[in-house]
């Protein structure tokens, strides 16, 4: 779909003063429909050609956040429950999208749902943007006649998930800080403050520094000395390790272990992939999903790349007629009632509710431990803190002292 640049001058229903302003749209009478939802009567519309617009256009990675695509699946939820038509709904929510990016996004969306595609294919021309499971639940929405249930399920599972990121992220976030604060203090000290007992500690014959001091202050001439060596390897480490992550597959599997092993946060990590594929793979199998096409959706959905190889291990068996349930048991990644809850829904022909139940188990615990985990990290940040406040203070302190004794 093409998007062109619009000038318009039109004036405030509030209070009648005449704006200016630039637009892109598909067509004038989009741009008419979009002042109109701001409250502007158009007075004058003309399409502009720019250079600088056409590169402006352009985007890489993803739009939409996570965030972004909940409000926008809740307003479409909202309006189709309204019975309002799908394309008009679309059209709609494109109308009223302020953030120019988004708004191009649900333009296309809207412009493929008007030319007879269906919300499914809309979805799939933008596939940054819109998770693989959501074009497979919309898609059997459509083919069932139940797209309205698709997205408020959807809308449900996104809303889960989002809700235990953001607190893991919350929860990892104050850690990071008091991290990074402490490393930021104790490399000042080392680099601006402790030298300076070095002319002292020279001037006087026989008086030897602290063994405290002289570390640190050792420790900061290293910096020193490498300084070029360490601007330029700290980005060059961390493209490699981006790298890496990206391409090796060896390199992924050991982060993952350790992700996985890691004390306290690895418990995390577990509960966090277990809920994800049991929360994925119920939405889809209780909307009439082939069981292949979930766990290939699935392993979309997580990351970890050792609870990747798991639901490649799960399609094998399910290709070969077997329980997928015989990839999970006794694994070091996957909790005991996991797996036997999944033999179980496969024995009795409940899998789909099963995995429900199991994802609802596995929200409400990650929660608790998420808080348990908050409550324990908070002693352990005080105690790292006012250690390293006491180490800090000493090594600037006991070259005074040390220096007056000696005297």
């Amino acid at each position: 779909m093409k998007i062109y640049d619009y000038r318009y001058r039109a004036r405030r229903l509030k209070d009648g003063k005449v704006v200016k302003g630039m637009l892109e749209a598909p067509s004038k009478a989009m741009v008419e429909k979009f002042l109109k939802e701001k409250s502007l009567k158009p007075i004058e519309i003309f399409q502009q050609k720019s250079i600088f617009q056409q590169f402006n256009r352009i985007t890489f990675g993803t739009i939409l956040s996570q965030r972004d695509l909940i409000f926008y699946l809740k307003q479409l939820a909202s309006l189709l429950n309204a019975s309002v038509k799908l394309n008009e709904a679309s059209e709609i929510l494109a109308t009223q999208q302020t953030n120019k990016n988004i708004r191009r996004i649900l333009f296309g969306v809207y412009y493929e749902v008007n030319s007879g595609s269906t919300l499914a294919d809309a979805y799939g021309e933008y596939p940054n943007d819109f998770p693989h499971i959501l074009v497979a639940m919309v898609e059997v929405g459509e083919k069932t006649g139940d797209l309205k249930g698709a997205v408020k399920n959807i809308v449900s599972y996104f809303e889960t998930q989002y809700r235990l990121q953001a607190s893991i992220k919350s929860t990892l976030m104050m850690p990071s800080i008091y991290l990074g604060v402490g490393f930021g203090v104790a490399v000042f000290l080392m680099l601006a403050v402790m030298p300076n007992f070095i002319d002292m500690f020279d001037s006087v014959d026989g008086v030897e520094m602290p063994a405290m001091t002289q570390f640190f202050i050792n420790s900061g001439n290293l910096i020193k000395a490498n300084l070029f060596q360490i601007i330029f390897g700290v980005p060059m480490f961390i493209m490699l390790f981006k790298f890496l992550k990206k391409k090796s597959s060896r390199f992924q599997t050991v982060l993952a272990y350790l992700a996985i092993k890691t004390p306290i946060l690895g418990e995390i990590t577990k509960l966090n992939n277990l809920s994800r594929i049991a929360s994925t793979l119920s939405q889809m199998l209780n909307n009439h999903v082939p069981l292949q096409d979930c766990l290939a959706t699935t392993y979309d959905t997580v990351k970890n790349k050792i609870y990747q190889d798991l639901i490649v291990e799960a399609q094998k068996h399910v290709n070969a007629g077997e329980y997928m349930s015989l990839a999970f048991e006794n694994h070091y990644a996957v909790d005991v009632v996991f797996a036997r809850m999944i033999s179980v829904g496969e024995q009795t022909g409940e899998l789909g509710m099963m995995l429900k139940n199991l994802s609802a188990f596995y929200d409400e615990d990650s929660e608790v431990k998420i808080e348990r985990l908050k409550k324990a990290i908070e002693p352990i940040l005080m105690v790292f803190i006012f250690s390293l406040i006491t180490v800090m203070l000493l090594a600037v302190m006991l070259p005074s002292l040390s220096f007056t004794q000696q005297i």
